[in-house]
């Protein structure tokens, strides 16, 4: 424990106490991980009460361990760099016809306003805020379904 930063020398030194106070090993360590919520370190305490209840090379099992959770950071990192344009392309997507509607109402101001005229009106709304919100909408849907798409688990 002495080697180790903080959080994980704490937490480590909180089980080391629990188990001095009487706490089974296994639920020492289940409690480090309800507290920490990592999926690695719930795969590495695993490993370690599993070890602990049957034996083994605990050192060769965490050895598997950390190459597993490199691996795991390593492909999300390539996923991350490969799915990149496709992110940019939500966002240039989901951006530009709100970046255009501005540069209309500075460049041309009177160009929108048939839009927001009164008489084509739909349910007490003129029919270019509707089509507006709509088209929002819809923006809204697309982007979210890009992020769906380009958000790989792995």
């Amino acid at each position: 424990m002495r080697e180790s930063r903080p959080p994980i020398s704490t937490e480590f030194s909180r089980v080391i106490r629990e188990v001095n106070l009487g706490l089974p090993f296994e639920q020492a360590l289940e409690n480090m991980v309800r507290r920490m919520k990592s999926d690695d370190l719930e795969l590495m305490a695993t490993a370690i009460s599993i070890q602990h209840q049957v034996g083994g090379k605990l050192a060769e099992i965490l050895d598997s361990i950390a190459f597993t959770i490199r691996e795991r950071v390593r492909i999300k990192g390539e996923i991350k760099t490969l799915t990149a344009q496709q992110r940019m392309s939500g966002y240039v997507v989901g951006f530009l016809p709100i970046a255009l509607a501005g540069f209309l109402f500075v460049a041309a101001p009177g160009f929108m306003d048939p839009m927001f005229a009164n008489p084509p009106a739909l349910m007490g709304l003129p029919a270019g805020v509707i089509l507006l919100c709509f088209g929002g909408f819809m923006m809204f849907i697309g982007f979210m379904f890009i992020r769906k798409i380009v958000d790989i688990e792995v």
